[in-house]
């Protein structure tokens, strides 16, 4: 008799036990509001909550993967900017080209697979444009950038952006005809 009742006071406590460790309390589980201590942390959207993994876009759907910023720009449209030779790097969700000028400008092109025009962050309202024959915004950014976000697909763009030393007529006159270059080689 002593024997059972010990088995099933064990057998409780592992039952209590586990739904002691199964409870599920709603809330995020960080420190609300705090960014550890960084400043101007770009903001991305959020996906929205859902029983689903997550899914990548298909090489179709994004329409940039084979995109390699370096190449949008010939030698000849380079020499057209007094752009030098580009220097390749990925920088957050970017595959990024970038080109110093001899006038001292620079061009940035980055081929964004996985965020389309509508999720620009920037620090002014992006104006709906178009590039020869696609959907774009002009935006700005900290810094005297001047930028179009060009849409491939509704998932995916091409950004290029002018910098030119705090002049942002023509960091945005540089965008603009760098812009003009790259839409033609776009999907």
């Amino acid at each position: 008799m002593r024997r059972t009742a010990l088995l099933v006071t064990a057998a409780a406590m592992l039952v209590f036990g586990l739904v002691g460790c199964s409870e599920e309390t709603a809330g995020d589980p960080g420190a609300s509001g705090d960014n550890g201590g960084l400043t101007d942390v770009p903001s991305f959207p959020e996906d929205t909550a859902t029983s689903e993994a997550p899914t990548q876009p298909s090489e179709a759907e994004s329409g940039t993967t084979d995109l390699q910023p370096c190449e949008l720009l010939t030698d000849a449209e380079m020499a057209q900017l007094s752009l030098g030779a580009g220097n390749e790097a990925e920088i957050g969700p970017a595959r990024r080209c970038q080109w110093q000028a001899s006038g001292q400008h620079t061009v940035t092109v980055g081929v964004i697979d996985e965020l389309g025009i509508d999720e620009v962050v920037s620090t002014t309202e992006p104006e709906p444009t178009t590039v020869g024959g696609h959907d774009a915004v002009r935006y700005s950014t900290a810094g005297g950038v001047c930028a179009l976000a060009i849409a491939v697909t509704e998932s995916s763009r091409v950004d290029v952006s002018g910098v030119a030393g705090g002049d942002m007529t023509k960091a945005c006159t540089v965008a603009t005809r760098a812009a003009e270059l790259v839409e033609p080689k776009l999907p």
